[in-house]
């Protein structure tokens, strides 16, 4: 037997897309999170046009989250995540989100979010969500690394000629590994292109979306090989999530490969603020082949 359903509590992702942060790719973003629910347990939404041809997998994520944190109760929070992509999404439809409400608990409610296009199933994630406690506290130290005010900015991701409020969603400043003796390893500066409403589900769920960016980048550097030689999709992604986090200020992407063989490359990954708090930690599989 599975739980009842939950009304929406307190966020009100229809808000999100009444945003204007004077950035078009940043609302464009807002409006495909803001999923839309059509039945007690299903919801809808959009997809950005970013990357072409194909829904960016952490945006599915993200959605997924969001959908089941409408059906549990405040103030639990999600605290990880465990999903596995088996279709490539199209971003010219919609996905609709399925949650199945496994358990509610006194202290842990447990949700199967299942991602339909085109009536297959192309992802499915379990997450598990958590009501505040007291308890022990401690964190890895965040890695000694540039500030990204010490980075060269990159062209933001999506960005398109005609001015800022074209630019992208999502602003990226690798930081320089050439004396780094780990040849596997990768860091990156991240944050969201324009400020954002103050909604703590959108900042999480929005944590979510960026834990699904460079995580397996190491395997690249560690065996030279660039973008442009390889076709790679991800395979699954896990997340833990530690402490709350503003997304439209950076976040320090730490990440290394431990392995790739057999077509696949894995990488395990810590997302830090700014101030040195460790927000997440993220492991993902990605496929990989080298073009002929």
């Amino acid at each position: 037997m599975t739980a009842a359903a939950v009304p929406a509590p307190g966020p009100d992702p229809a808000a999100w897309r009444e945003h204007r942060s004077g950035v078009d790719k940043v609302d464009e973003l807002l409006r495909a999170l803001a999923v839309e629910r059509v039945g007690d347990l299903e919801f809808t939404a959009a997809s950005t046009e970013w990357p072409t041809g194909r829904v960016f997998g952490g945006q599915i994520l993200a959605q997924s989250t969001i959908a089941a944190s409408l059906t549990v109760a405040e103030p639990a929070v999600p605290h990880s995540l465990h999903a596995y992509f088996m279709r490539a999404g199209r971003t010219d439809s919609e996905i609709r989100f399925v949650v199945d409400p496994l358990r509610d608990g006194r202290s842990y409610s447990t949700r199967r979010i299942d991602a339909v296009q085109g009536g297959l199933v192309i992802a499915t994630t379990l997450a598990s969500f958590g009501r505040p406690e007291d308890g022990p506290d401690h964190q890895d130290g965040m890695p000694p690394r540039p500030g990204p005010d010490e980075l060269a900015a990159r062209v933001p991701v999506a960005a398109a000629p005609d001015g800022p409020s074209r630019a992208g969603a999502l602003e990226m400043r690798a930081c320089p590994l050439d004396d780094d003796p780990d040849p596997a390893s990768s860091a990156t500066w991240i944050r969201i292109g324009a400020p954002l409403p103050d909604d703590p589900l959108l900042h999480r769920a929005l944590l979510v979306y960026l834990s699904d960016l460079t995580v397996v980048h190491g395997a690249f550097r560690r065996q030279r090989l660039s973008r442009r030689e390889i076709r790679t999709a991800s395979l699954d992604h896990a997340l833990w999530l530690y402490r709350a986090a503003r997304v439209d200020e950076w976040v320090l992407y730490e990440s290394r490969s431990p392995s790739a063989s057999g077509g696949r490359a894995a990488g395990h990954g810590r997302l830090f603020s700014a101030s040195g708090q460790l927000l997440a930690s993220a492991g993902q599989e990605m496929s990989v082949r080298v073009k002929r």
